[in-house]
């Protein structure tokens, strides 16, 4: 089957996924999460700085997610944001992103930037040669507000469950609470910024969500929507014990 090239217009939703080699654990760390979440922020404006070894990244990282401010040498702005991410996801061997490229060729030079980067930093650290991350990552585009409903909760719900709990697809959910508690915290997702507990600064601000159809009009609307989600998925021992 011949290779289609796709062409990722500005102002198009995309879900793309991105799996690295030989499924490699590589967001099996915090520490390297926080680190990608770094390299998402400064390969999405410019690039990050020099030295960066000898810094707190994590730090910064965790300052990113609360919508803070970071220090200056951390990251060198180049440009406006090359896409506006809407809903992201790390799960161990691979991540989910839910964007909208904002220049033209933006995903591929943000993805080539952000998995080049995150390759590099990894390599270093743990030792190894070689790519970190599969030549080609997957794209689909998104283009109804039904795909938009589904790519969001793929992303930002059941992907971030595969952490919690891996075979829950099969087996089900134990104990819906712990689950949707580990949703709530859980920092390595968008999550967070969709029941309104956060506001980072890698995803895209509201104003620009809601040009995109995703204003969250009732948080709590939306809270008990993936509250019913869960119990939807309870395993078949827990619905015995509901019964």
């Amino acid at each position: 089957m011949p290779y289609r090239r796709i062409f990722f217009e500005k102002n198009q939703p995309f879900h793309i996924v991105s799996r690295a080699v030989e499924e490699k654990k590589i967001f099996e760390r915090e520490e390297d999460c926080y680190r990608f979440l770094f390299q998402i922020y400064a390969a999405n404006i410019g690039k990050p700085g020099l030295n960066l070894w000898k810094k707190d990244v994590i730090k910064v990282a965790k300052a990113l997610l609360a919508g803070e401010e970071i220090p200056s040498g951390f990251v060198t702005k180049e440009h406006p944001p090359l896409v506006y991410i809407l809903d992201f996801s790390l799960v161990v061997t691979h991540d989910h992103f839910y964007l909208v490229p904002n220049q033209e060729n933006g995903v591929p030079l943000f993805m080539k930037k952000l998995n080049g980067g995150f390759a590099k930093y990894f390599n270093l650290k743990y030792g190894r040669k070689g790519a970190l991350v599969g030549s080609r990552y997957k794209s689909i585009p998104v283009e109804t507000e039904f795909q938009s409903d589904a790519v969001r909760r793929y992303v930002s719900i059941v992907n971030p469950l595969d952490v919690f709990r891996p075979n829950w697809r099969e087996r089900g959910i134990e104990d819906w609470e712990k689950a949707y508690s580990f949703l709530e915290s859980f920092q390595f997702s968008s999550f967070p910024e969709n029941i309104g507990k956060r506001n980072s600064k890698i995803v895209a601000p509201q104003e620009i969500k809601e040009i995109y159809g995703l204003k969250l009009t009732n948080e709590e609307e939306y809270t008990q929507f993936v509250k019913k989600f869960l119990q939807q998925h309870l395993s078949s021992a827990q619905l015995f014990f509901l019964e």
